[in-house]
């Protein structure tokens, strides 16, 4: 082998080793970034999240990026040409220094970024509305009764919780027959000594219906048989029960006229005790001077009979009635009675003619039962038998004659009962008679907002609230709507609409306290009627109840009885002006020369029948000859009168103990204290009227109160009132 040609083919090699060594990190980067496709997806980044700076190309980077790339593919050219075979050196060589042609890519214009995509919200939960009837609430009360009397508990009990569910979810605010039945219920488990289970239904009923008193009575009496001494838990059970029953119309009403009755029955016991107690003290003396006109011939019993039968029996033979009786009684003693004596039983005559009117105008007043008040009433509570009188308004609305207060309430029970398309109608047919009412325009707003109409909810509850600002119901459904509007506001409105939510929900808890323990339901179970405030109907919004009929009637049936007939102002004007009459004939006692009482003995004193005797006369003939003439009489005679006039004053002092222990202050009256006795005795008749009438005059739904909560206080007033005024009269007898 020559040696020229195994020089050439040394230094070609180390041609080709000096070329292949700068070229290997080059080629490995390469060949590591052809081979990253397969083995990873490259990663990016969304262009629209891009600044516009970071999208820029920089040329001299392209160009550098440009060179390198072809240095690279020269390289591996040349390493893949000197790995072939049979090659001649100088064909590598003049391989290796021939130039590698490569072409260029053309770089593509970036486009500009896709604008950001609305963020789209899921609408918040809508508002429920079930539709519940009167049958729905009857099924579950059937399946208590069924599994009470299956004795199944558990089932009884889930029954008892549905209930007071299916109470909150139609917003009834009572639901009084059942709560009844429960009562009735816990009566027949105290007997069988269940006290426990007894408890337990009183509890339902009282949760079914917070403002039925009896239901508070009934718990109050549970609270009392578990344990006597817990003063506290029943006590606060009976306070409870007399707030709800001045609050609500159907029982304050019967209770007032209850009241009213026992008044007016005292204040006829009074005044005809009075004017009793008066003419038995004075009728002696009316007996002597009306025999006077009688005849001489005639005896004292025989115009003591006349006089009898001319006061007493001529005018209940003309059935004068109670009060032209007594004002005749009083008229007949009124010469012999003091001006205190006498005013006090004419104020009375004068009150006792006034009953009638008075008791006309409490049957005016008191009718609550079968009026429209009491048809609008029971639709605001919403309980059973509703759905019947929701019936009756509805035939009143299509012969158009309801009014405000009726289309409210029907409209009112509609939405409660989950039929808001008639609750709107009749919500917009009562604003038509009332379009500034804050409660109307809650409520229809309420409705409103419950079928979907935010706008139109949002208006009307600024209207209600612009209408009454103390009402918080508005503020409170307002922030209901600011909420849902949040929730599917955009991003740069979420802030406010929560802001104003809040701000509303603030004022409404500023208004009403006790909001501020208002838990929202869970958002599967966003009812109307629990998350949304829908206020009653005013008490003063209610339609009259006065019914002129039944107040004429008990005003005709009083003054037939009391004042002999008639109505009106014709019927107790004459006896009010008899009794003034009368008053002024009190002061004709010296012209008439009537005889008055001796102060010694009580026998009259007069100037018929003893001449002597002066105008001023204060002693009977007898005692002005034992006491005043020295001499006149034996001391004998004198002892005589002695025993005598102590003898009439024990007398006096047992008939008066004796009318005291009858009626309190009678004893009082008999002794000439005629005001202390006349208030005594109205008290006392007071409290004896109140346990007369106990059960009352008008019956209240669904039952009364139990007879010792009504016997209990009146005998604890009248007891110690009894005695007190029978130690006083017994005090001044001694002294």
């Amino acid at each position: 082998m020559s040696r020229l040609p195994l020089l050439r083919l040394l230094s070609l090699m180390m041609t080709c080793l000096a070329l292949l060594l700068p070229a290997r990190p080059a080629h490995a980067q390469k060949k590591s970034q052809r081979q990253a496709p397969a083995v990873q997806k490259p990663s990016y980044q969304d262009p629209s999240l891009l600044e516009p700076e970071e999208m820029t190309v920089e040329p001299d980077q392209t160009e550098i990026d440009d060179s390198s790339e072809e240095s690279d593919e020269g390289s591996t050219r040349q390493g893949r040409g000197k790995k072939g075979k049979n090659k001649k050196g100088s064909d590598e060589e003049s391989e290796a220094e021939q130039p590698l042609e490569m072409t260029e890519t053309p770089v593509v214009p970036a486009t500009p970024p896709p604008a950001p995509a609305p963020v789209v919200r899921p609408p918040p939960p809508p508002i429920l509305t079930p539709r519940v009837t009167d049958a729905d609430l009857q099924a579950v009360w059937d399946r208590w009764q069924k599994a009470v009397a299956a004795l199944d508990m558990e089932a009884a009990r889930k029954a008892q919780q549905e209930l007071v569910s299916l109470k909150d979810d139609v917003g009834a605010l009572d639901m009084e027959a059942l709560s009844i039945g429960f009562i009735r219920a816990a009566e027949g488990r105290r007997k069988a000594n269940d006290t426990a289970g007894a408890l337990q239904l009183v509890e339902h009923a009282v949760a079914l219906s917070p403002n039925l008193p009896y239901a508070r009575l009934a718990l109050a009496e549970a609270y009392a048989r578990r344990s006597p001494g817990d003063v506290g838990a029943y006590s606060r059970e009976i306070k409870a029960a007399l707030e709800v029953m001045l609050k609500d119309p159907r029982y304050r009403r019967p209770a007032l006229a209850d009241l009213g009755a026992v008044f007016l029955v005292a204040v006829l016991a009074t005044a005809a005790v009075v004017v009793g107690v008066l003419f038995l003290r004075r009728v002696r003396y009316f007996l002597h001077d009306f025999h006077h006109l009688l005849p001489r011939a005639a005896a004292r019993w025989q115009s003591a009979a006349l006089a009898v039968l001319l006061v007493i029996g001529t005018p209940l033979a003309l059935r004068w009635g109670l009060v032209p009786v007594l004002l005749l009684l009083l008229a007949s003693v009124s010469l012999y009675l003091t001006v205190v004596e006498r005013a006090v039983a004419v104020v009375l005559l004068v009150l006792a003619a006034m009953v009638p009117f008075a008791a006309g105008q409490i049957a005016r007043s008191a009718s609550f039962a079968g009026t429209v008040a009491e048809d609008v009433y029971v639709l605001e509570r919403g309980g059973l038998a509703a759905e019947q009188v929701a019936d009756r308004v509805r035939v009143r609305h299509e012969k158009k004659q309801a009014g405000f207060a009726e289309l409210f309430a029907l409209g009112h029970f509609e939405a409660r009962r989950g039929q808001m398309e008639e609750a709107i109608a009749h919500y917009k047919a009562a604003a038509v008679l009332k379009p500034d009412h804050a409660v109307l325009m809650t409520n229809l707003a309420n409705a409103m907002l419950a079928t979907g109409d935010q706008d139109g909810a949002a208006r009307l509850y600024a209207a209600a609230s612009g209408a009454d600002p103390s009402l918080a119901a508005p503020a409170f459904n307002l922030a209901e709507v600011y909420r849902r509007r949040a929730a599917v506001a955009p991003d740069s409105e979420i802030g406010s609409e929560n802001q104003k939510a809040r701000d509303a929900l603030g004022a409404a808890q500023r208004l009403d306290p006790s909001l501020l323990m208002w838990q929202r339901p869970p958002e599967d179970r966003l009812l109307m009627n629990r998350v949304l405030l829908g206020p009653a109907l005013a008490e003063a919004d209610l339609p009259a109840t006065e019914d002129a009929v039944a107040g004429d009637r008990v005003e005709a049936q009083l003054s037939r009885r009391l004042l002999g007939g008639g109505s009106g102002m014709a019927a107790w004007g004459l006896p009010v002006l008899g009794a003034l009459l009368v008053f002024g004939f009190g002061f004709a006692t010296r012209s008439m020369k009537a005889s008055h009482e001796c102060e010694k003995c009580g026998r009259p004193v007069c100037r018929r029948c003893d001449k002597e005797l002066g105008v001023a006369a204060k002693m009977c003939a007898q005692c002005v000859n034992v006491f005043s003439r020295k001499g006149a009489v034996e001391a004998r005679v004198r002892a005589r009168k002695q025993i005598e006039i102590e003898r009439n004053r024990r007398l006096e002092s047992g008939v008066s103990f004796a009318f005291g222990s009858l009626v309190s202050g009678a004893g009082h009256l008999f002794q000439g204290l005629a005001v202390r006795g006349a208030i005594y005795a109205f008290f006392f008749l007071l409290a004896v009227s109140g346990v007369l009438l106990r059960s009352g005059v008008l019956r209240s739904p669904y039952g009364e109160v139990p007879m010792y909560l009504k016997l209990a206080p009146l005998l604890l007033f009248l007891i110690p009132l009894h005695l007190l005024t029978l130690r006083g009269l017994y005090r001044r007898q001694n002294e």
